[in-house]
């Protein structure tokens, strides 16, 4: 049995790859006819035939070498199907805590992640599975599923599988070594890894292990991110209001009509100056990361031993520590703005002044020079840049026993215990309490001795060390533990034979318990809100959530050249007070040799999140602005709309000159779960031994989709719902700029997506060496949505939507390899088509219809369209392989040509930094020993 079980796993590879590029598998030798069973992902059949109803695409470890790259992530985001806002290494400014992939376009949740056909246990509250875990080395490939397989796996499955599938019996000593540097001089990327193995006619053990230490930049050192007047690069000004010097209002100054005023100089703290926001505003990209630094330490072991001739058993354990660290503006704060705010509604407000309006800086205060009340906004740049860091621990064991029973079913039962515990720790912060206290009249007087003053009308220098650490709080740190345990038993084989061939089952049962505890340090919690410049959270012990489930599978060959796929899984949630079955059906017929046809049809779910049900109110400040009545966030409120003319918002309080508003979110334990059918239609052909094509069709249609949508409160307030009327607080009474949006998620939104997938595979074969030229390309047909179901579908393909991030209409990759000898070389380009940002606007026709149109701003009295343009970004390797000493080494470039990302006037980053990088031309070469 030893030697079979070997030769299904080392087949693998082979025929997976075989598949995926559409060639024809070589027949094997009749000896080993009997062994030639292959289980592809999205089956739990392994059978003779490598076909599959569903397209699958497979990334080998040689080809992601060949590209450059070491690490899931990035071999994932390559790929046309991937696409929206999977978070990676490269996004800016912060600490970004793990990397996801979001196939189709929809959220990472909907994309289930696999470890050798396993689940594996998610690091934030979202569940979501660090893409980084896995070492490189220990990879043998990934296979992506591009259609919805609840059926065969369970929740999560609905845009489709990631099954990350690892080498096995491995014998050998492999040291791998890889070094890469930015044209700028940064983004340093030093990473080493080995693996080992051995086996013996009993059994076999892997290990491998990889280590990396990489290095981020800063926003400054680039062209596109360098100042957040943007106005050289043809967009507008995004700089912050926040100042490293005062920007004052009341005090008894003159024209407090929404006018502020500074103080220029230092020594005459009572001479001021309207504060000029074109000319003063702060440039928060000099201190922030463009992308952060990580270190990652990954094990990963894998061992079987025969017990017998028909059982084997089997381990896999995996380690990871991960650590990420990046930078953001220093804190401030704004008295008037938290004095409005839902998280601090009584916060500085001690001195109100006859007209009604709420003051935090007493007219006594140590270093008032006017003598009278009024408001501050300083940001405490003395303290320097916040550092985000972010720890990142998991482990996983899994053992299990497989075998066979009466010579042709094949089983296996396993046991998974997993764990990860993801901790976040924000950059100084300080204490809103605190500085209401250093504000206040009774500050360093017989009334609270302790207090230290704090001087907010100096220049920047002016705040003392001293100063800082009256006001200063501990930094927000957030702790996310998962635990995921499982049990799973199944068994498949012939259940009868038939003309065509015998009809194959798979039956199992799977237990399953999914746990999250959110921890949350005070300052941060929602009734004690106590960080300037933080988001407010809650913390979240969820309970056990138990998940029994069944499923049965069928392969029925129905012809010799036609074959019906059927399988269900019932699930049944401790938690959700339902239960759902979620068939799915597939054929696939040949009519040619050179040519296959194929179908599918399933229903998916998704079940909520544990934050999604159980964490309290939470409190996130958001970059996206939105605001119909004020489209610029223009320092002059313009809009003619007439549902902003019946707020009577006033024009001298429309700058929301913190570049943010605060979204308050939280738990519903009603939540139900998303549901989803999904269909493929496709068509496999090889005209020739060496060429092949794929064309697949897809169509999802998900509803009862869990949603927050912010910009879709804001409409309904401003269109005069009054279910909505107390849910968007504006600033001045109401009648300024948008502080703070109520929108806590509901089971309210629905999708549909429709494209295409094309595939060309052409190998070859001349006296000047071996030529492959793989293209694959994805046209998002449709991407409809529906925020609620009282509202109409919009369609954001070819946009840059706040809640999908970009989902072009074209993605395309291609990659040209030649080798020849010991030579090799590839070159490789990825395409996205242009993306236009649109907004809401009032139908012309119908005053009580919204539309939506591409948004435009203005530079100067120039108007212009919000669009990305079209990009292709070009890399290129070469590598030689060296006999003498076993050695292979290659030398690369990625982003050739050094091009740019394409301007994204939306927010604050200039781009769509999960689509593109700043990172520009990088050049890497890595060297592999075998011994």
């Amino acid at each position: 049995m030893r030697n079979n079980q070997t030769f299904k796993l080392s087949a693998l590879s082979a025929a997976m790859l075989s598949m995926a590029t559409g060639f024809a598998t070589p027949a094997f030798a009749a000896e080993e006819a009997e062994v030639e069973k292959i289980m592809v992902t999205g089956s739990r059949i392994a059978r003779a035939e490598v076909a599959s109803t569903s397209p699958i695409t497979v990334v080998s470890k040689a080809q992601m070498t060949k590209l450059g790259i070491t690490d899931v992530s990035t071999a994932l985001r390559r790929l046309p199907a991937i696409t929206g806002a999977s978070a990676n290494n490269q996004s800016s400014s912060g600490a970004n805590n793990i990397q996801t992939a979001t196939l189709r376009g929809i959220e990472a949740t909907n994309t289930l992640i696999l470890l050798n056909g396993r689940r594996m246990v998610g690091s934030d509250e979202d569940g979501l599975v660090d893409l980084s875990t896995v070492p490189f080395e220990a990879i043998a490939q990934i296979e992506v599923l591009k259609d919805g397989a609840s059926a065969i796996y369970g929740s999560d499955a609905i845009a489709g599988v990631v099954n990350i599938i690892t080498k096995r019996n491995y014998e050998g000593f492999e040291v791998n070594a890889r070094y890469g540097q930015s044209s700028e001089g940064d983004a340093e990327e030093r990473e080493v890894g080995l693996v080992m193995g051995f086996s013996t006619d009993k059994g076999s053990v892997m290990i491998a292990a990889s280590s990396s230490n990489n290095d981020g930049w800063e926003e400054k050192d680039r062209y596109m991110t360098r100042d957040t007047d943007r106005e050289y690069m043809g967009g507008t000004d995004v700089s912050s209001g926040t100042t490293p010097f005062s920007r004052l209002s009341g005090f008894g100054l003159d024209g407090t009509d929404g006018k502020t005023w500074t103080v220029p100089d230092a020594s005459n703290p009572s001479q001021v100056v309207l504060f000029d926001y074109d000319e003063m505003g702060y440039n928060y990209r000099a201190a922030q990361s463009g992308a952060n630094d990580n270190k990652t330490n990954s094990v990963f072991v894998t061992a079987d031993y025969e017990l017998s001739d028909d059982v084997i058993f089997f381990t896999e354990l995996s380690f990871h520590d991960g650590f990420v660290q990046g930078n953001q503006a220093p804190p401030g704060t704004d008295t008037g703005w938290y004095g409005d705010n839902v998280d601090t509604p009584n916060a500085f407000k001690r001195y109100p002044d006859a007209d009604g309006n709420n003051f935090g800086v007493g007219p006594n205060q140590k270093y008032n020079p006017f003598g009278i009340a009024g408001n501050v906004t300083r940001r405490f740049s003395e303290y320097g840049p916040r550092i985000y860091k972010t720890d990142n621990n998991i482990k996983r064991y899994t053992l299990g026993l497989q075998g066979t029973i009466f010579e042709e079913y094949d089983w296996e039962v396993n046991f998974s215990s997993q764990s990860a515990e993801l901790i976040s720790r924000g950059g100084a912060q300080p204490s809103i309490n605190q500085i209401e206290r250093a504000l206040s009249d009774e500050c360093e007087t017989e009334a609270d001795p302790t207090c230290v003053a704090l001087n907010v009308f100096g220049p920047e220098g002016s705040i003392t060390t001293e100063m800082l650490d009256f006001i200063n709080t501990t930094a927000p740190v957030v702790t996310n533990k998962n635990d995921l345990m499982f049990m799973q038993a199944h068994i498949s084989g012939p259940i009868v034979s038939m003309p065509a061939g015998d009809l194959m089952f798979s039956s199992g049962i799977e237990y399953r318990e999914d746990q999250l505890s959110m921890e949350v340090d005070q300052a941060q919690r929602t009734a004690t809100f106590d960080v300037s410049w933080g988001e407010s959270s809650t913390p979240v012990i969820s309970p056990v959530r138990e998940i029994t489930e069944l499923y049965l599978e069928l392969a029925i060959p129905v012809l010799d050249s036609l074959e019906v796929e059927a399988a269900v899984r019932y699930s049944d949630y401790s938690d959700i007070d339902e239960s759902t079955t979620n068939p799915k059906f597939g054929v696939i017929y040949q009519p040619l040799d050179m040519l296959k046809l194929r179908a599918s049809y399933s229903t998916g779910f998704r079940a909520p999140t544990m934050a999604q049900m159980y964490q309290g109110r939470t409190s996130s400040l958001t970059t996206n602005l939105y605001d119909p009545c004020n489209p610029n966030n223009e320092a002059n409120f313009s809009s003619s709309d007439p549902r902003c003319v019946a707020l009577g918002l006033d024009p001298q309080y429309s700058q929301n000159a913190i570049q943010s508003f605060d979204v308050i979110g939280g738990g519903n334990p009603d939540l139900k779960p998303e549901e989803a059918e999904n269909m493929t239609l496709g068509l496999v052909v090889e005209p020739l031994d060496n060429l092949s094509f794929t064309l697949d069709y897809f169509d999802i249609e998900q509803t009862n989709v869990v949603f927050a949508s912010t910009d879709y409160v804001i409409d309904q307030n401003l269109a005069g719902n009054p279910e909505y009327a107390g849910d968007v607080l504006r600033s001045n009474n109401g009648t300024g700029y948008i502080q703070t949006v109520i929108a806590p998620a509901n089971n309210i939104a629905a999708r549909n997506l429709s494209g295409f997938d094309f595939n060309a595979n052409y190998v070859l074969e001349t006296d000047i060496g071996e030529w492959r030229i793989n293209l694959d390309t994805t046209l998002m047909d449709s991407f409809e949505v529906q925020d609620t179901s009282d509202t109409p579908f919009r369609d954001i393909v070819g946009t840059y939507d706040a809640a999908f991030g970009s989902i072009p209409e074209w993605k395309a990759a291609m990659q040209l390899d030649w080798s020849m000898g010991n030579f090799r070389a590839t070159w490789d380009f990825n395409y996205n088509s242009d993306l236009k940002v649109l907004v809401a606007d009032t139908d012309p026709n119908d005053a009580d219809k919204v539309i939506y149109k591409t948004r435009t701003y203005k530079v100067g009295d120039v108007e212009k369209e919000d669009i990305m343009d079209a990009t292709f970004i070009h890399n290129m390797q070469v590598g030689y392989f060296i006999d003498s000493i076993g050695t292979d080494v290659h030398f690369g470039i990625q982003n050739v040509f050094d091009k740019e990302p394409p301007y994204l006037d939306k927010g604050v980053t200039s781009t769509d930094d999960n689509l593109y990088s700043f990172r520009g031309r990088f050049f890497y070469m890595g060297v592999k020993k075998e011994f």
